[in-house]
């Protein structure tokens, strides 16, 4: 249990590829996710899926290659759907890579993506499919220390215990909310990332970000933590955000934001 007493919702997740271009063809015109883009943000997509946000941008150069989802890549968002099997064809259909899979949680699929970037699908029947706005469930993530990462993502950042196994944890939030589930299996990413330089997250093929009303008492919160702050508390003009950058116990990349100034005080 955490003395966590602001909130935080884990509710967006930002994707980094070195072709923007390509990439956005095969999630808008191949899956057929409508989007958004701004010329004057540069390389930058908004997808407009349900539940969680899906954001895509330019890698940095330096940037983590992904071998599988836990070697390169340690989260893996997991969009929902009504018909596994129906989803299976349209991959067939449209020639997208795809693995069959079973777990404790049932059947599920994982799509590759572009630049081997991976993507779970899960069966959930009251889901009301559309392709142009699909629900994105939750995110999975390969830890190298099981217990390390539970401690970090219930104690630090609130989320809390539904399912717990030797292998496998499920933290929930609020009902309708986004889930994540922690396995073991993962490769830590300190010894590729860049920890600490201003594009810290583009080296990450997939972040992570928990949104809260109270930045500053967030930051406080984490200060006192310790945790790995790898950007401090700060103001962003250009897409009016105030947010902080720390790093989980495997050192990948998470965002706490606020979306404006808080209380319309100086941020540096």
């Amino acid at each position: 249990m955490s003395d966590l007493s602001i909130s935080l919702t884990l509710n967006w997740f930002g994707m980094a590829v070195e072709d923007v271009p390509a990439t956005t063809d095969f999630y808008g015109g191949k899956l057929g996710i409508s989007f958004e883009e701004d010329a004057t943000l540069g390389n930058w997509r908004y997808f407009q899926t349900r539940r969680m946000t899906f954001e895509l941008f330019e890698a940095h150069p330096d940037h983590i290659k992904v071998n599988t989802w836990g070697d390169g890549q340690s989260y893996r968002p997991v969009i929902l759907v009504s018909d596994l099997s129906k989803t299976a064809a349209l991959l067939r259909e449209q020639r997208i890579p795809f693995l069959e899979e079973v777990s404790e949680f049932g059947a599920q699929l994982e799509m590759v993506g572009p630049e081997k970037i991976r993507w779970g699908i899960l069966e959930s029947k009251d889901i009301e499919m559309d392709w142009a706005h699909p629900v994105i469930g939750g995110i999975e993530l390969k830890a190298t220390e099981l217990e390390a990462q539970k401690t970090f993502y219930t104690q630090i950042l609130g989320m809390t215990i539904e399912r717990e196994t030797d292998d496998i944890i499920h933290l929930s939030q609020k009902d309708g909310e986004a889930w994540l589930r922690i396995s073991t299996g993962g490769t830590s990413a300190s010894r590729s990332a860049r920890l600490g330089s201003e594009q810290s997250a583009f080296h990450h093929p997939i972040w992570i970000s928990f949104e809260t009303k109270e930045v500053r008492s967030a930051n406080a919160w984490l200060t006192q933590q310790n945790v790995n702050m790898i950007r401090p508390l700060t103001y962003h003009a250009d897409w009016n955000g105030t947010d902080i950058l720390l790093a989980d116990p495997d050192e990948n990349v998470v965002q706490v934001v606020q979306y404006g100034k808080p209380n319309n005080d100086a941020v540096p």
